[in-house]
């Protein structure tokens, strides 16, 4: 089946802005009401270096009291990666955004985590980067030249010679503390540290940790799609062959899907001059090295989004839900997005409209329920899209609604883990209508919160999800009418069948943890850095 997308409606129109961006897919934060079953093991014996744009323990002042919170953002990347932190007692070296952070912090910007009451287990050190660094390094090269890039929406391209030059020497910033942070840790435990890069954020890091150390293995995982060299030679001569030289300067670069894997080879090979690609063995080689790529899906922690919708508040929280928009035949749709425009958030939403138009049985019988968060709201794409969604959804809801009906229900205010596990446990269809996506973990976090198996996954062809999980109804979200036809289709789909699709990629979902994800990385860069994998009893 080939067609679908989501919905979404505000009681009161979109609202509660947050300034930050949540770059986890909208996943639940709450670290405290929940801990995963599952515990990676100390994959080596020598220390990691994570570097990542983003940190995992954020000091925060309160404007009105002057007291100091720490917020521990609970996403997937920092549900798997924490825990090896600590057990290899590495440093994550990561911009310090947070209004706090420098007075918790040391003079070098290192700060002991995590914080008290807890034992600290690692070293956070903290890049500092200012408002001229945020607009250009970050809002400037990073979300409005590579994201656009990567997800070939190049319409919202917009290059500027000085956002490129202040990316560079954030670049070379972060380089440098990873440095100091090696030298350290050498000096003190006669230990080689592991380099470990986060994301499009720090393509150029790897090739200066190469210049200035190269005995330390590198390896980078890319949590957004590689486009073909079609889209990549789109970039300005000299900064495309700067970003593939920066990113050759790993042992091993990591993608979620081969065919990311594949287009990164086609786009060394023929965009810069020295390059020779093996599609074959998936590697590069480049400058007398060899960069070798690997696939590596991304997935999420099932124990934890299981243990969240088995919670009683989140099992009752579910049958209100249902009582109130799914009750006798009706049934609830849900979504789950950042507004972004890799999201296909408009699009959803005319499909949407194409299906009350052409079937208006399903007027009063089908709700939508999307779960939205603002995101880059600096940046004039962003907020004219919120706009614009804000629009689209008064207009349906004021043309199909009535007296007694909402078509589209809009939750925009920051909501509890269980809350949203009880959302995703409620609903007979979750509905993924990414233009481009490097995975989307909403659509694992669906399955894995399932627990009574009625619903149906309706999933974008277009993320790295799609070509991993079996059982989901594939759509193209440019085509409104299949998507249409596809919600149409799935909500027809007799309970059998319901059950049986998602009982198997239920089963699947349960092999294809974060840990496992972890595991396969850390155990191919334990190979290839002649450091043995170390387990320990109680791993996941």
């Amino acid at each position: 089946m080939d067609d679908t997308t989501a919905v979404a409606l505000p009681t009161a129109g979109l609202r509660g802005h947050e300034t930050r961006d949540r770059e986890d897919d909208l996943t639940a934060t709450d670290a405290s009401s929940a801990r995963s079953q599952s515990s990676p093991s100390d994959r080596f014996e020598r220390p990691i270096i994570l570097l990542s744009n983003r940190e995992p323990y954020e000091h925060v002042v309160n404007s009105e009291t002057g007291a100091v919170t720490v917020r521990h953002p609970y996403g997937g990347l920092v549900t798997a990666l924490d825990p090896a932190l600590k057990a290899t007692h590495g440093v994550w070296v990561a911009w310090g955004s947070g209004s706090g952070d420098r007075a918790a912090a040391d003079a070098s910007g290192r700060v002991a985590v995590p914080p008290p009451p807890d034992d600290p287990m690692y070293t956070l050190r903290r890049v500092w980067l200012d408002e001229a660094d945020v607009e250009g390094y970050y809002l400037g090269f990073a979300n409005s030249v590579l994201w656009p890039i990567c997800h070939l929406l190049i319409h919202h391209l917009r290059f500027r010679d000085e956002d490129w030059a202040r990316y560079q020497a954030v670049n070379i910033r972060f380089a440098t503390a990873a440095l100091e942070e090696a030298t350290r840790i050498h000096a003190t435990t006669g230990r080689e540290p592991i380099a470990w890069i986060q994301d499009y954020h720090l393509a150029l890091v790897a090739d200066s940790l190469r210049a200035a150390r190269p005995e330390l293995f590198i390896h980078q995982f890319l949590h957004v799609p590689c486009p073909p060299p079609e889209i990549f030679r789109l970039l300005p001569f000299g900064v495309c062959q700067a970003l593939l030289r920066g990113l050759l300067g790993n042992d091993l670069l990591a993608f979620h899907t081969e065919r990311y894997a594949v287009n990164f080879v086609d786009c060394a090979a023929q965009l810069l001059p020295g390059a020779v690609g093996d599609r074959g063995a998936l590697a590069v080689r480049y400058g007398g090295r060899t960069t070798a790529l690997g696939v590596y899906p991304i997935s999420i922690d099932v124990d934890r989004f299981e243990a969240f919708a088995a919670a009683p508040e989140a099992a009752a929280r579910a049958s209100e839900l249902r009582q109130r928009y799914a009750w006798g035949d009706r049934q609830l749709g849900v979504s789950v997005d950042r507004i972004d425009y890799t999201k296909g958030i408009l699009e959803r939403l005319s499909a949407l409209e194409v299906l009350w138009s052409s079937a208006p049985e399903l007027r009063d019988r089908f709700t939508m329920l999307i779960v939205t968060a603002p995101s880059r709201t600096e940046l004039r794409p962003y907020r004219v899209l919120e706009q614009d969604i804000e629009a689209r959804v008064a207009a349906l809801n004021a043309r199909f609604g009535t007296a007694t009906w909402t078509p589209i229900v809009v939750l925009s205010e920051a909501i509890p883990a269980t809350e949203l596990a009880a959302i995703y446990r409620a609903a007979d269809l979750c509905l993924v209508s990414s233009l481009q996506d490097g995975m989307n973990l909403v659509a694992k976090e669906f399955v894995a919160c399932q627990l009574d198996e009625r619903g149906v996954l309706v999933l974008s062809r277009f993320t790295g999800a799609a070509e991993e999980i079996e059982g989901a109804v594939l759509i193209n979200p440019f085509n409104v009418d299949g998507v249409a036809a596809a919600i149409r289709s799935a909500l027809a789909m007799p309970v059998a069948e319901r059950s049986a699709r998602m009982h198997e990629m239920r089963r699947r979902l349960r092999q294809a943890t974060v840990f496992d994800w972890l595991d396969g990385v850390t155990a191919r860069v334990a190979s290839m850095a002649g450091a043995p994998s170390v387990g320990v009893p109680g791993a996941g």
